[in-house]
């Protein structure tokens, strides 16, 4: 991977035309054409990739501002979302369910075969590699079913990476109304109002766009962009925690990844500016 980005700095030029930036600040304002950004993934230490809402390619950024950003297409227009690293590979999660395998090809990238996921939901966002079952959690958007118990359901489903196709099962099933009752219970800071009578109730809608698996742990991040928070939770679906995120700085939040040493990356979209990419504190 190291000689494929080498490659891409001598060979490719820019398409971005934004002066690079350091993240030392905790910020980074995206290039013009992350104004969109959905996905991100962190490559190594000073270097992620991206893709955006509407451009079928990968945007590869110097996190240390040395190198300007750089491109490399790999296929037609579309609503990509989700993005996952598996070794030199690529994984890129379309909204309508479409998943993409990307393999490196000399000083860009190719299409090694996309998969259809079979499921119900219309809508897909959440894309991350989980090293320990080696493969891929898959994160829908959308709420189905007619009656309240189907529609209280956020499920996470996987992708196995040697059956290419995704389990029937989820791997946990979320039960919104339980996450909002433990968040109000345990006084952890998100999202309430309160009703004329003084009861305390949750606001959170849970509209999940991305997960992240938390190194060393069995343990999950998600980010529901609607209600502008993170939340933290096990495989059971039991809450641990939750961080509001501050509008004024996330304006549409999209994206997460780890950096090696731990810190936590946000892109958000530009809603009306443009993108951004923050160091996040989660614990």
């Amino acid at each position: 991977m190291r000689r494929l980005l080498t490659s891409l700095v001598l060979l490719l030029a820019s398409a971005c035309g934004t002066r690079p930036q350091n993240l030392a600040s905790g910020a980074i304002v995206l290039p013009r054409e992350l104004r969109e950004v959905s996905g991100i993934v962190a490559i190594d230490d000073r270097t992620i990739a991206c893709v955006q809402d509407e451009r079928g390619a990968l945007f590869f950024l110097d996190l240390l501002g040395q190198l300007p950003p750089r491109v490399v297409p790999f296929g037609a227009p579309g609503d990509y979302e989700g993005l996952a690293r598996v070794g030199e590979d690529f994984w890129v999660l379309r909204s309508d369910g479409l998943l993409v395998h990307l393999v490196p090809d000399g000083a860009g990238l190719r299409v090694q075969g996309s998969h259809r996921l079979m499921a119900e939901h219309q809508e897909y966002e959440g894309l991350c590699y989980d090293p320990v079952s080696k493969d891929l959690l898959v994160l829908p958007k959308d709420v189905v079913g007619k009656d309240k118990q189907e529609r209280d359901e956020r499920p996470v489903f996987v992708f196995d990476l040697t059956a290419k196709k995704l389990r029937v099962e989820p791997l946990l099933v979320l039960s919104a109304r339980a996450i909002a009752e433990q968040a109000v219970a345990r006084s952890i800071d998100l999202p309430v109002d309160t009703t004329p009578k003084g009861k305390v109730r949750s606001t959170l809608k849970l509209h999940f766009s991305e997960l992240a698996m938390i190194p060393g742990r069995r343990e999950l991040l998600m980010l529901s962009a609607v209600d502008a928070v993170l939340l933290r939770v096990d495989q059971t679906g039991q809450l641990l925690g939750g961080v509001r995120l501050d509008r004024s700085e996330l304006p549409q939040p999209e994206g997460l990844a780890f950096l090696p040493d731990g810190r936590l990356l946000v892109a958000s979209e530009g809603a009306g500016g443009p993108g951004v990419l923050r160091v996040v504190e989660w614990r």
